[in-house]
């Protein structure tokens, strides 16, 4: 096998600043990553000339340094940090989601009741005033019919002034 070669003066200064960039959190052509293919794509040079020409006096040099320096580039935390809060509000959306369905259901259940009783009731009342009639001997008029609001809209008054 044939020894390595130096690499060219302009290759390390291009690897070089590209590496100081990545290490400040400031990329400008990668996506932040301290790996040796965003290196590449940093200092905008084929990848091959790190992994496959240079591999001992250039990509094990930066893997090691950035191995050493041990911590995530600015725009990796922003954007991790960015995800953990928006981790949270999802979790908190739907749990508050849950405690409104939940609260539905149950308004339902007592609408549903009341509308029985409601319905239970009309019906008593009816039979208790026909009872009553029965007794007195007379003969009630046709009450007038009930106003009630169409089925599936919302009685609303009109606003002041408009009556």
């Amino acid at each position: 096998m044939k020894a390595e070669q130096d690499p060219p003066k302009d290759l390390c200064l291009k690897l070089r600043a590209a590496a100081d960039r990545l290490l400040a959190g400031t990329p400008l052509h990668s996506s932040g990553k301290l790996t040796i293919l965003d290196l590449a794509e940093e200092a905008q040079v084929k990848r091959w000339l790190l992994t496959h020409k240079y591999p001992t006096t250039l990509m094990a040099k930066y893997q090691a340094e950035f191995k050493a320096a041990r911590h995530k580039s600015e725009p990796v935390k922003k954007a991790e940090a960015e995800i953990d809060k928006l981790r949270e509000d999802l979790s908190r959306v739907r749990k508050e989601n849950r405690q409104l369905a939940d609260l539905l259901g149950t308004y339902a259940v007592m609408i549903e009741q009341l509308a029985r009783e409601r319905a239970e009731a009309i019906t008593e009342r009816g039979e208790a005033l026909a009872a009553r009639d029965a007794a007195l001997g007379v003969t009630a008029l046709n009450p007038p019919p009930q106003r009630t609001a169409p089925a599936g809209r919302v009685h609303r008054p009109l606003p002041r002034g408009r009556r």
